[in-house]
């Protein structure tokens, strides 16, 4: 929500930002840029899906180099903050893209055990994105400041099943076992976009980044921004992900 700002007390203040997935004035932004720069574009924003009842979801739209709208997500689990205006989103999505292989997309809370009540080791994000052997992992945040300061390590950990079996003996554990060992060395790139600055008295951890993940036990930054920083982050990565 990089346009709107994201804290929001209750659906009637964020009624005046909401739109709609396809002539929205974030979707038709991203639209012109990825014109512009012949470039994938994502960003975040308020969305609506009129029915009855209408709908609201925290959304990233995902826009081609032709400016075409490939895909939106809806953001899955929700924050305290999300609760207050927004529906649930239908669930994870990995899709395949043509030049970029298998990309997923998250927000922030997504990689976050579900309302906090799911199990720390049930991993659902992560889990979602092996069993879908996801190349890129796509992440816009509002992730916010903690005493610890140490978000990197914490995101890093919650997508332990990408790069370390975590499984016990059943069915399912067994299947992502085989996930994690296919196709040899797993590469997955996992880009971070998050905010700086305050909103309403709420801080928020900057500290973007690109980290590169190997099935391997492998997992290493390629950029990390620091908490403060408000920058254009280049990273090249056409020797990290050869086998897309």
């Amino acid at each position: 929500m990089a346009f709107t700002g994201y804290v929001f007390e209750n659906k009637e203040s964020i009624m005046p930002y909401l739109e709609d997935a396809e002539t929205g004035t974030t979707v038709q932004w991203a639209k012109a840029q990825a014109l512009r720069l012949h470039a994938f574009v994502m960003v975040g924003y308020p969305q609506i899906i009129k029915g009855n009842p209408d709908k609201y979801y925290n959304s990233v739209c995902f826009i081609g180099r032709n400016s075409d709208l490939i895909e939106t997500y809806q953001k899955t689990h929700l924050y305290t903050t999300d609760e207050n205006w927004a529906d649930e989103g239908p669930g994870f999505k990995s899709i395949y893209v043509p030049g970029l292989g298998k990309v997923g997309f998250g927000i922030c809370m997504d990689l976050n055990p579900y309302r906090f009540e799911a199990d720390f080791m049930a991993f659902e994000f992560a889990r979602f994105h092996l069993q879908q052997q996801t190349d890129i992992i796509l992440c816009s945040m509002a992730w916010l400041s903690s005493v610890s300061n140490n978000q990197i390590n914490y995101w890093c950990r919650r997508l332990l099943p990408l790069y370390y079996d975590v499984y016990g003996n059943d069915e399912e554990s067994q299947t992502d076992r085989q996930n994690l060992g296919a196709n040899g060395n797993r590469k997955v790139l996992f880009v971070v976009a998050n905010r700086t600055g305050t909103e309403k008295g709420t801080n928020f951890c900057g500290t973007s980044c690109v980290i590169y993940i190997s099935s391997q036990k492998q997992i290493s930054p390629l950029n990390i921004l620091n908490d403060h920083e408000e920058t254009v982050m280049v990273v090249d990565t056409s020797h990290t992900l050869q086998n897309l």
